[in-house]
């Protein structure tokens, strides 16, 4: 398999934990975030393990590339929605939650990276 999908793989699927596991846990500022801009402790949880599902099947895709692609797509539906959640919010003129609404687009960016590697390598 082509080094690129691999790679950037691996890196979606991390950084995808990475938004998850606060978000389950509901611990840190996504989840007072989120909770203050009305969400649910259960939507907040559901929004954690999709990705953190996201993450398992762009992992799994590595040997199944088929899925790999679902995965990602999946991903990057979620982090279109997450961006755009953002946008509503005016977080990308905020300097305070500037860094936060940016993760989900660059997640986003590399969650096609991966669709494409994954596609081509196959």
């Amino acid at each position: 398999m082509d080094v690129v999908a691999i790679v950037c793989t691996i890196v979606l699927a991390i950084g995808a934990l990475g938004a998850a596991i606060p978000k389950v846990r509901l611990r840190g500022t996504a989840w007072t975030a989120l909770r203050d801009r009305g969400l649910t402790a259960n939507q907040v949880r559901a929004i954690g393990a999709a990705e953190i599902t996201g993450s398992v099947g762009v992992l799994v895709g590595l040997f199944w590339w088929p899925l790999g692609v679902v995965a990602a797509v999946g991903l990057l539906l979620l982090m279109l929605g997450a961006t755009a959640f953002h946008v509503k919010y005016g977080d990308f003129g905020n300097p305070d939650m500037r860094g936060p609404a940016v993760y989900p687009a660059g997640l986003a960016v590399l969650a096609v990276v991966v669709i494409v590697a994954l596609l081509l390598a196959n």
